[in-house]
């Protein structure tokens, strides 16, 4: 099974769309089948990364979950009939026939739109008084930890009290602090605990709070070092749309200003600090049209990680900006480097 899922899954993903009906705009851009859109806003990653991501509504997978969602059946029967499909030779349990999707129906006869997400004054309120909680918090080996691994990444005193990063010192003490204060279900709205009712950051003890309009927002947790026992290096919210970094720093900023778009919020911290202003999208990957409005009064710079998704997802960001009339540029890492905290550690 495990060899089938990595064959099936270097399936090259544009002409699985292809066969599905679908037409693709200059081989690597369709509209959405996943919400309501009249422009191509699904991007295609093509292989050795082999994925799809919808600009629109943020819809992104493999060549497995595209095909899955499109003909509405489950994975494990997706997998099968890819690998029937097109692995020469496979004698699986897929049905051997061609699925091809009614397009004209799936464009025509549209999803219901989506309820836009509703942010509520109380989870800001929540995610302030954890802030408050881990930071009236006696020092604990952990903290220590933490603080030597930021310093090791560059990020100095300095940026850690200008951008109020603080660190989870008691995970068992907060979680119970915040349980007795606020009502289960507002927790679980507001993505700081998961189902069971417990916080989100039990792996990931480092806490970036995401300002707006001087309000906490957001946050995103970061482990210590790197990941361990298959956990990823950061932590979002759950359920909670992601917002931009450091956006209250282009509030009044005057118009044609240089600004930065980075990958991580640690980089966008880099460049602050240096004396650039710059914000973070947190991923190469998750920029949406609706933030297209914040940049465009400026001369913007998308200054993302030096690997294959940071270099891709550049260029489909630089189209984006290009297409919405924004003077947008990008900028390079020397080889060898992986990010600007690299770069700027190693300079």
């Amino acid at each position: 099974m495990n060899d089938l899922l990595q064959r099936v899954k270097e399936i090259d993903i544009r002409q699985v769309a292809r066969d599905l009906g679908f037409e693709l705009v200059q081989t690597r851009r369709m509209v959405c089948p996943f919400h309501v859109e009249d422009t191509p806003s699904l991007v295609f990653y093509p292989p050795p990364q082999n994925e799809f991501h919808c600009f629109g509504c943020g819809k992104h997978g493999d060549v497995i979950n595209l095909y899955a969602s499109v003909c509405q059946i489950d994975f494990k029967t997706a997998l099968e009939e890819l690998g029937a499909r097109y692995i020469p030779n496979y004698e699986g349990f897929g049905s051997k026939k061609n699925r091809k999707i009614d397009v004209k129906s799936i464009y025509t006869q549209k999803p219901v739109e989506e309820k836009p997400f509703v942010f509520k004054e109380i989870y800001s309120q929540i995610y302030e008084d954890f802030q408050r909680f881990c930071l009236s918090q006696p020092a604990t080996d952990s903290a220590r930890k933490a603080a030597d691994y930021l310093r090791g990444r560059g990020i100095d005193d300095w940026t850690i009290k200008y951008f109020k990063l603080f660190v989870l010192k008691n995970y068992g003490q907060a979680n119970d602090y915040l349980k007795e204060k606020y009502a289960i279900t507002d927790l679980k709205e507001s993505g700081i605990v998961n189902e069971r009712g417990n916080l989100v950051f039990f792996m990931h003890p480092i806490i970036i709070p995401y300002y707006k309009d001087g309000r906490i927002v957001y946050l995103q947790g970061r482990g210590i070092g790197p990941p361990q026992d298959g956990s990823s290096k950061y932590q979002f919210l759950t359920g909670i749309p992601r917002t931009i970094f450091n956006i209250d720093s282009l509030k009044n900023l005057r118009s044609n200003a240089e600004i930065y778009i980075t990958e991580g919020a640690f980089d966008c911290m880099t460049l602050v600090r240096h004396g650039m202003v710059a914000v973070s999208l947190g991923s190469a990957k998750t920029f949406k049209k609706e933030w297209i409005k914040y940049f465009r009064r400026f001369r913007v710079w998308i200054w993302f990680d030096n690997d294959a998704t940071g270099q891709s997802g550049t260029r489909d960001l630089m189209e984006e900006l290009h297409l919405a009339g924004i003077s947008v540029g990008r900028k390079y890492l020397p080889d060898g480097i992986k990010d600007i905290n690299d770069y700027f550690l190693k300079r």
